[in-house]
């Protein structure tokens, strides 16, 4: 099933899969994946196929900076239970298929597919029409969010149930938005 959003998570399993880090079994899986025509995570292969052909076989073995392992480790170290703050600058945001859509995670959960991301439309941009596979819930934070004849401001929320199919949304001025979803939605044609 071909994915709505790039995420943190695929682009690490582009990036092995380019890299031929994968176990069998998680490349086996990763290639069907491919083949039923998942355009965003094949875009993310090519780009990360190119980068890896261009690195060299054997590289000479270079002593690392003084507290560099320090420092990684500081880095990728589990989080306390509990609260957990992503800051206003921390993150990336990332373009989505959509000329002018753009996408944060916040928060993924790999068991349950939910996704909390902020979604960012440029004035005029629209975000094409899908089907919700689990319950989505949108908080607008700031400018205008356009459904049909249904138009939201900063401060307004929606919910779409699970099994409901969304229409094409669109801005006027532009828009933020927080939005609580899953990773397996589907595009609508």
């Amino acid at each position: 099933m071909p994915h709505l959003e790039l995420t943190e998570e695929l682009r690490a399993a582009a990036a092995l899969y380019s890299l031929g880090l994968m176990t069998e079994e998680e490349a086996v899986a990763f290639t069907k994946h491919l083949a039923e025509g998942c355009d965003l995570c094949r875009r993310e292969v090519d780009a990360f196929s190119v980068t890896a052909s261009r690195l060299p076989l054997a590289a000479e073995e270079v002593a690392p900076p003084p507290g560099l392992r320090a420092r990684v480790l500081e880095k990728i170290a589990e989080p306390e239970p509990g609260m957990h703050v992503v800051r206003e600058g921390e993150g990336r945001w990332r373009p989505t298929p959509f000329p002018g859509v753009s996408s944060k995670t916040l928060y993924f959960d790999r068991e349950t597919s939910m996704a909390t991301n902020l979604l960012r439309l440029e004035p005029g941009a629209s975000y094409p029409a899908h089907h919700h596979t689990a319950v989505e819930q949108c908080l607008v934070l700031e400018g205008d969010v356009r459904q049909g004849g249904v138009v939201m401001k900063a401060g307004d929320y929606s919910r779409n149930d699970a099994g409901s199919d969304h229409g094409r949304i669109s801005t006027v001025s532009g828009c933020l938005l927080l939005l609580v979803s899953s990773m397996k939605d589907e595009l609508l044609a």
